[in-house]
């Protein structure tokens, strides 16, 4: 209903909106006709949406590549250092540890244990390292002979990759 010569438009009834078109965020259909296409938002805003995003694209990808790079790039295995960790007797024998520590990447190391007065001939043994494992333990059993004891010097040597010596005085009792 509306008033001849009024400039206030009186709309009744459920669901008709109070607001008024000209309290709407955008441009109303008649100002689009008018002016024939919509108006541009302000330049400076849509730079710096663009310059910002650009931004983030380019921080986030590099993100992903140094996390890639940590995850799947491992160098060559190496052996960093050598020694001999602990003696433990049992009964008539000593069991003697070794720790071979490497630089945490996946391989194979290769050791063999001497012992003076030599007994034999060494035997070259080998262990897998698996990625991110940067110490590998390994035990060589020194028996005694009957109820005499005897006293060996007792030798890791790394053999690759890399190399590196530990050695230790062992005296087993029987």
């Amino acid at each position: 209903m509306s008033v001849a010569g009024a400039a206030e438009v009186v709309r009744l009834g459920h669901g008709v909106p109070v607001s008024s078109p000209a309290d709407k965020a955008g441009p109303s259909a008649e100002q689009v006709w008018r002016a024939g296409r919509l108006p541009a938002p302000p330049r400076r805003r849509r730079r710096l949406r663009r310059t910002a995003s650009s931004a983030l694209t380019v921080i986030l990808l590099a993100a992903a590549a140094v996390v890639l790079y940590l995850r799947f790039h491992h160098g060559p295995l190496q052996v960093t250092g050598v020694a001999i960790t602990r003696q433990v007797t049992n009964g008539c024998a000593v069991n003697v540890t070794g720790r071979i520590t490497t630089n945490g990447s996946a391989g194979t190391v290769s050791y063999q244990w001497q012992f003076q007065p030599q007994s034999g001939a060494p035997q070259p043994m080998s262990q897998s390292v698996t990625a991110g494992q940067d110490a590998v333990y390994v035990t060589v059993a020194v028996e005694g002979q009957s109820h005499a004891s005897v006293a060996e010097n007792v030798t890791l040597q790394v053999l690759g990759p890399g190399a590196g010596t530990a050695s230790a005085h062992v005296v087993v009792s029987c």
